[in-house]
């Protein structure tokens, strides 16, 4: 039984590590080659044998030892991703944390049952989070990232819930207290850290709607602004246009070719050419494509439409501006990186094909893709 049950551990532990990695790998961004992420995660996991064997007359209980040696993963974490350190110890502890939360529920289920530890079911849980990953990397990971960028820019203070939330759980591993009665405040607490989760990447999603809403109807009042002035440079151009055709009929009447040329020149000049004309249907997408066109020009950019996009194109306003002004702004980025005296170009265009909106972006680039 004693060898089947450090089987069962041995097994898990690995699965734990693989599920945390994964996890971690999911959430952050290496920025050092692979050879490096192995050789610092096995460098880790190496010195974590070493410095239990060193502790381990120190520190008698082994889930209080198993915590502290945990806690040197912290030293690859810090080497191995790019995001901020705050980043780094959000996802370090709430990974540490889920996956401890997991073990202690099914450590509580297998002394519940057996009335001792066998292995059997702190491995049965290992592996479905293991299982669960490809769930969690599409569902979750995307929140996730949002909330990193919160953290980055507005609010580090988010990063003392899952730290929080690990020191609890461990004080819960290392009471020992195997009881119905504490079990169930476990699975309580279990919840209430899931739905914690849960608001807080409600709460960023609707914040960064709000502010991609405010940015697009700042856009459109833009927008709105520049179509006014075109329609009041307009009227001042019709009222004026008599007058001026009277002075180059004067001119010719007289035979006085090059002073008509030079009129014509100057009058050519005193047009205003920065107005942009509508590039589409869709007043959003108009608003804020006219927004990356004025800005293009103004970075001696040019930027091409070729837009086909309906009023109702089948997808949400907010949504098809997000797209687009990624997509435009990467481009902008690409075209700006450009130290040659050559062409920065960017094309945009949009059809609907069999239901469907298909939108392409083309762009000058200087042949590095980072």
């Amino acid at each position: 039984m004693q060898e089947s049950m450090l089987i069962f551990m041995t097994i898990s532990r690995v699965a734990f590590l693989i599920s945390n990695l994964w996890l971690d790998f999911s959430f952050l961004s290496s920025k050092r080659p692979v050879w490096f992420q192995i050789a610092a995660f096995a460098v880790t996991w190496a010195a974590t044998f070493f410095v239990r064997s060193l502790l381990s007359s120190l520190i008698t209980d082994p889930f209080l030892l198993g915590y502290l040696v945990g806690l040197l993963f912290m030293v690859p974490f810090a080497l191995v991703f790019s995001e901020s350190v705050h980043a780094k110890l959000f996802v370090f502890f709430m990974v540490y944390s889920l996956s401890q939360l997991n073990f202690l529920i099914c450590l509580f289920l297998e002394l519940l049952q057996f009335n001792h530890m066998v292995g059997g079911f702190i491995l049965i849980g290992q592996l479905l989070e293991l299982a669960s990953i490809p769930l969690i990397r599409r569902y979750v990971t995307p929140h996730v990232k949002n909330i990193l960028e919160v953290i980055d820019q507005q609010n580090p203070s988010f990063t003392l819930f899952p730290i929080l939330s690990f020191v609890f759980l461990a004080y819960y591993g290392v009471q020992r207290i195997y009881l119905v009665s504490t079990f169930i405040p476990l699975i309580f607490c279990a919840v209430l850290i899931a739905f914690t989760y849960y608001l807080i990447a409600v709460s960023i999603d609707q914040t960064k709607s709000q502010q991609q809403l405010e940015k697009q109807l700042a856009l459109q009042r833009d927008h709105y602004r520049n179509l006014n002035d075109s329609i009041t440079t307009a009227k001042t151009t019709r009222h004026d246009l008599h007058h001026h055709l009277a002075i180059l009929l004067e001119f010719l009447g007289k035979n006085d070719a090059s002073a008509a040329q030079e009129y014509l020149n100057r009058l050519s000049h005193s047009f205003d050419d920065s107005v942009i004309p509508t590039v589409c249907r869709n007043q959003a997408a108009d608003a804020l494509i006219c927004h990356y066109v004025k800005a293009a020009r103004q970075q001696g950019i040019i930027l091409t439409t070729k837009l086909h996009i309906p009023e109702n194109p089948g997808i949400d306003d907010l949504d098809l501006c997000i797209i687009i002004g990624n997509c435009l702004e990467n481009a902008l980025e690409a075209c700006n990186k450009i130290s040659s005296p050559g062409p920065r170009v960017i094309e945009i265009s949009a059809i609907i094909a069999k239901g469907h909106l298909v939108i392409k972006v083309a762009n000058s680039y200087n042949g590095l893709v980072s």
